[in-house]
């Protein structure tokens, strides 16, 4: 069925929702997961910063301090789902979050991630990465529409690092 099962994740308890469903992929096709985080600008940007204002050497800095924050989260993840009998890897991307996601899936894959369910002017303001990437994917693309209202309901991925 497929080869393997992409899964982007950025910390939170939304993106964590799609694993329910990436692992049933998974385990249905005997595939690899991969789980991916990436280190963008739009992140740096909302933290009230700005690559073109920063010197160099704080902004390598920042940078570095994030992808340390992504790997140690992504080893958290892994190693409960390798604890549960999957073969995992992971991935810190850097640059533009779709872009990223998109940075080398092969035929076979699939890519499993959540929508935060934005409509109308909400998602045109705010734009959409899942929308990107389904738009932009040249292999399928599992959504996982999730609320956040609902998200409390849902339960929660257990392995967090604040």
């Amino acid at each position: 069925m497929y080869k393997r099962v992409i899964v982007p994740l950025d910390g939170s308890e939304l993106a964590e929702q799609a694993l329910p469903n990436a692992t049933q992929l998974a385990r249905a096709s005997n595939a690899p997961l991969l789980l991916v985080s990436v280190v963008g600008y739009p992140y740096l940007e909302s933290k009230g910063l700005s690559s073109w204002a920063l010197q160099q050497e704080a902004l390598d800095q920042v940078v570095k301090e994030e992808t340390d924050r992504a790997q140690q989260y992504l080893e958290s993840v892994r190693s409960t789902l390798a604890a549960d009998g999957f073969e995992v890897s992971s991935e810190v991307r850097r640059g533009s979050v779709d872009r990223a996601i998109l940075a080398d899936p092969q035929p076979g894959d699939v890519i499993v991630m959540t929508t935060h369910g934005r409509g109308g002017v909400a998602r045109w303001f705010l734009g959409s990465v899942a929308e990107d990437v389904v738009r932009r994917s040249a292999v399928p693309v599992l959504l996982v529409r999730i609320h956040p209202k609902e998200q409390a309901a849902t339960g929660s991925w257990s392995p967090r690092l604040d």
